[in-house]
């Protein structure tokens, strides 16, 4: 099984890509249609395939690799046209860093609607695609807490249009968040526990776990 998820991964991910890409070359940006996008394959992923639970964060973050992905071309493309390929380079960064959020909450609302219409396990999955998001963030050097607040935000907003427990799903997805911090640094589970604890779109959220308490 661990094989068909590795060629599961990069398929999913050539997907969002080359979907994404037009989309950023249109923007700039991974905009709300781009976290569709990502949501949309995700969602149609976990279907196919039938994969819950810890198997749905390799999905998910597939899909964000794709996201994160596209991005870094679209920029390295301009980085070949333009006059300056440095400052070409620098802009391409700052718009992953900024992208990640929205592949993140794209990705958790895939998780949430898939995992709730084959009624498997959500919250696990949610948990688990939280933390693998976050820890792909950290990879590729972008912001840890833009990608655990977008989690959050996704899994809020998918939660909302399911008969999954809003608060709980939101506490799903900063927990598993907190934790991939964790595994960065004390302090970057301290600030990702500052950026999702307190209220997010109306809901409170508290996490289920005591890393990042400062």
């Amino acid at each position: 099984m661990g094989a068909n998820y590795m060629v599961d991964e990069q398929a999913i991910g050539a997907r969002v890509k080359n979907s994404i890409i037009g989309i950023i070359k249109g923007t700039g940006e991974i905009t709300q249609a781009a976290v569709e996008t990502v949501a949309s394959t995700v969602q149609g992923a976990i279907k196919e395939t039938g994969e819950t639970g810890t198997a749905a964060g390799s999905v998910a973050v597939g899909a964000v690799k794709g996201a994160i992905g596209a991005v870094g071309d679209v920029g390295g493309l301009a980085a070949e046209t333009a006059a300056d390929g440095v400052t070409a380079a620098v802009e391409s960064a700052s718009k992953v860093g900024a992208s990640v959020g929205n592949a993140a909450k794209g990705a958790v609302i895939g998780v949430v609607r898939g995992t709730s219409e084959a009624g498997t396990e959500t919250l696990q999955a949610i948990g688990d695609t939280s933390r693998s998001v976050v820890s792909e963030a950290s990879s590729v050097g972008a912001d840890i807490t833009t990608a655990a607040l977008g989690a959050v935000e996704g899994a809020i907003e998918a939660a909302k249009n399911t008969a999954v427990n809003v608060e709980e799903a939101a506490s799903a997805a900063a927990t598993g968040a907190i934790e991939a911090a964790g595994e960065v640094s004390e302090a970057a589970a301290v600030r990702v526990r500052r950026s999702v604890e307190g209220t997010i779109q109306g809901v409170k959220v508290v996490a289920k776990t005591t890393l990042g308490k400062s």
